[in-house]
């Protein structure tokens, strides 16, 4: 039974995210002298995937606070690649991602429909160019989504954020929103911080199948109310983890 709902899962998430994107990218060449247009296109279809693939993944998205208006600039903790689903369900926004994402099968492609904006870890010099991009996309209209503590964690706590990718909000002293993911299952199935949770020296492609094994789980998400704003990158970093930490519930570890 469990095999068979993930790869009925896989077989239809393939064929939604496909579909989804020669559409998206096929508007938005054709809306390109249209700026509004082209983002109501992409809004449109990337909220619409998120939403769609929550439902296929039986997810229940809880968020009882309101979402911060775009454009904006959001850091948030980082637990899985279900976070992107998540967030972009709840919120018309792009993402930063580490490079390699941008050569993962079918999500790659759609990542880069969808503006993410991609940077190479090991090119400190990258950082910059990545910045500018985050910029434009928050000139364009867009909310952007950072996942500050640089890597995806186990669910026990909230690491510490970099400051690194918050030099930007810092010199043009933009406002910095903040939220706090959290994942749970009323069932004992499989453990969260295994099934849901991607961290460690977990491989993608046996996290994801464990993934789509399960029946349903919960996901909550708590925006924070105000924006941080701060001219020193380290300041705002420790501000806007004091934040998240304080209203971060940690995953259960069956």
């Amino acid at each position: 039974m469990r095999l068979l709902r993930a790869t009925t899962r896989l077989t239809l998430l393939l064929l939604i995210t496909g579909v989804l994107s020669l559409s998206l990218i096929a508007g938005k060449i054709t809306l390109i002298p249209f700026r509004h247009a082209s983002l109501f296109w992409r809004n449109l279809h990337f909220r619409t995937w998120a939403k769609l693939l929550a439902r296929l993944l039986s997810i229940r998205i809880n968020s009882p606070a309101k979402a911060p208006d775009r454009p904006f600039l959001l850091v948030a903790n980082h637990l899985s690649y279900i976070d992107v689903i998540v967030l972009a369900s709840q919120v018309d926004c792009a993402f930063v991602a580490k490079s390699e994402v941008a050569t993962w099968p079918i999500i790659g492609w759609l990542s880069r429909a969808a503006d993410t904006v991609f940077i190479n870890r090991r090119q400190h010099r990258d950082l910059r160019r990545a910045m500018n991009d985050v910029e434009e996309l928050i000139k364009r209209g867009l909310g952007v989504v950072l996942f500050a503590e640089g890597t995806s964690t186990c669910g026990q706590h909230v690491a510490p954020f970099k400051s690194s990718m918050l030099q930007l909000a810092a010199e043009k002293q933009i406002p910095v929103y903040h939220a706090s993911i959290s994942y749970s299952t009323r069932l004992a199935e499989a453990s969260v911080d295994q099934a849901v949770c991607w961290w460690g020296e977990m491989t993608f492609s046996d996290h994801f199948f464990r993934l789509l094994k399960l029946s349903e789980f919960d996901a909550l998400v708590r925006f924070g109310s105000e924006p941080i704003v701060s001219t020193n990158r380290r300041v705002l970093a420790a501000k806007l983890w004091q934040a998240v930490n304080a209203q971060f519930i940690p995953v259960s570890a069956n």
